[in-house]
C-alpha cells in the first residue's frame, strides 16, 4: 500500500520553503520534493509584496501538483507568529455523576470555552496547557480518567484573515482546494520541545531573518506569544551601515564573526569582485550591539507576558536568523540573565536550526492523522 505523502508550505522571514514527504520509521520523515523562493517576507501583519506571494504560491501549486499526482493535494500552511494572536482562556464543565472522561467531553470543554467570531482573524489551533480533575489532579491528557468535573487552562490561537484569503485563495485558483492553516510556532512547539520539558514554563525563540517570535509555552498550548521585526538579516544591515558594505559583502563578514574572540586583527572577506578587510573589534562591537537590540526585545517579551518566569528556565533558540553565528548564545546568555539552547530537529542530515519550522509542519500533520 502506498503511503500518503503531504505537503506543506513554510512561510519564513526570507524564503517560502514547499516540502511534499511521508512518514518514515520511528517518527522520521521521507522527504520526496523540496523547493525554496526566496521573496521579501513580511511585517506587521502584512507582506511586502502580496502580488510576488501569490506568483510563488501559484508556482508552489504547480511543483506540489506535479509531485502528489494521485488523488489530490492536501497542502498545510504554516502560519508565522505575525499573522496570529494567542489568547488563554479556563473552561469548565459537569458531569451528573462521575465518569471516564471522553475525547467528546474534551472537544465539550473547548467548545463552552467561547471565542468570538471576528471579521479580522479565524481560529487555527486550539490546545491544553493543562486538565484538571474534581480531585485536583492534573493531568495532560484526562481521555480515560473518572471525574465529575473537567476543568482545563486552554489557548487558542487565530489567523488574520487577510493571511488565508491571501494563500487559501491564491491556491484554490491554482487547482488546489484542501487547505489548511496551522500555527507554526505550535508546530515547533510540539516537535522540538519533549513533553516532560514543556510539563513546566519554557520559552521558545524563533529568530528568523527579518522576523522573531517569542513564544511561552506550558503543556501542549501556548501562554504567551509576541512577534517583532528584528532578525539575522539586520545584523548584516548594521554592518552594511558601518563599514559601507553591500549587503551580500556584509553577510559574508557577518558569518566569519567570532564573539567569543578577543583581540585585535581583521576579518577578510573574498568576493569575485574585491577583497576586504575589516577591523575584528570593530565588527564584533557592531554585532554585539545589534544583538543587544535583539535582547531588549526579548526582555520586553519576558515581563510584558505577564508569567514569572523562574530563572532557571532556559531560553530555546531555533530558526536560522542568529543560531550559526559564533559566541551569539553566550552573549545573549550574559544579555538576559538566562541559560540559552539552542534547538534543531533530530533528523540526519537535516538537524540545523533553519529546518526546525519546516519539519514541525510536516510532523505535525502526521501527529493530527
Amino acid at each position: 500500500m502506498q503511503k500518503k505523502q503531504v505537503a506543506v508550505i513554510d512561510f519564513g522571514s526570507s524564503k517560502i520553503t514547499v516540502m511534499i514527504g511521508e512518514r518514515g520509521v520511528n517518527k522520521t520523515f521521507l522527504i520526496k520534493a523540496r523547493k525554496d523562493y526566496a521573496y521579501d517576507g513580511f511585517a506587521d501583519g502584512e507582506f511586502f509584496d502580496v502580488a510576488s506571494v501569490k506568483r510563488l504560491l501559484f508556482s508552489a501549486a504547480e511543483f506540489i501538483g506535479s509531485t502528489i499526482k494521485k488523488g489530490g493535494a492536501r497542502v498545510f500552511v504554516g502560519v508565522p507568529g505575525e499573522f496570529t494572536k494567542v489568547s488563554v482562556k479556563t473552561s469548565q464543565i459537569s458531569f451528573s455523576a462521575k465518569k471516564r472522561i471522553t475525547e467528546t467531553d474534551v472537544d465539550a470543554l473547548f467548545d463552552s470555552a467561547f471565542v468570538a467570531a471576528s471579521s479580522k482573524y479565524s481560529l487555527i489551533n486550539r490546545s491544553a496547557i493543562v486538565y484538571e480533575l474534581d480531585d485536583y489532579r492534573r493531568l495532560a491528557n484526562p481521555i480515560g480518567s473518572a471525574s465529575e468535573i473537567l476543568k482545563g487552562q486552554l489557548s487558542f490561537i487565530v489567523c488574520s484573515n487577510y493571511f488565508i484569503e491571501t494563500v487559501k485563495n491564491t491556491l484554490k485558483a491554482a487547482g488546489i482546494e484542501d487547505v489548511e492553516c496551522i500555527s507554526a510556532s505550535l508546530a515547533e512547539i510540539m516537535y522540538l520541545l519533549e513533553p516532560e520539558t514543556r510539563d513546566r514554563i519554557v520559552m521558545l525563540l524563533d529568530v528568523g531573518y527579518i522576523a522573531t517570535t517569542f513564544s511561552l509555552v506550558q503543556g501542549d498550548g501556548i501562554l504567551y506569544q509576541r512577534s517583532f521585526s528584528y532578525g539575522g538579516g539586520y545584523i548584516t544591515a548594521a554592518l552594511t551601515q558601518k563599514f559601507g558594505l553591500d549587503f551580500s559583502v556584509a553577510e559574508e563578514l557577518k558569518r566569519k564573526v567570532n564573539l567569543s574572540a578577543t583581540g585585535g586583527g581583521a576579518y577578510d572577506v573574498i568576493t569575485l569582485s574585491d577583497n576586504s578587510y575589516h577591523n575584528a573589534e570593530e565588527t564584533r562591537a557592531t554585532v554585539k550591539e545589534s544583538l543587544d537590540i535583539l535582547c531588549e526585545e526579548i526582555e520586553n517579551c519576558m515581563e510584558n507576558s505577564g508569567y514569572t518566569i523562574p530563572e532557571y528556565v532556559p531560553l530555546m533558540i531555533t530558526g536560522g536568523g542568529i543560531s550559526y553565528l559564533r559566541g551569539a548564545k553566550e552573549h545573549v546568555a550574559n544579555r538576559i540573565g538566562a541559560a540559552i539552547e539552542i534547538v534543531s530537529p533530530k533528523v540526519p542530515l537535516m538537524d540545523k536550526p533553519t529546518e526546525s519550522s519546516v519539519l514541525s509542519l510536516l510532523d505535525l500533520t502526521f501527529t493530527d492523522k
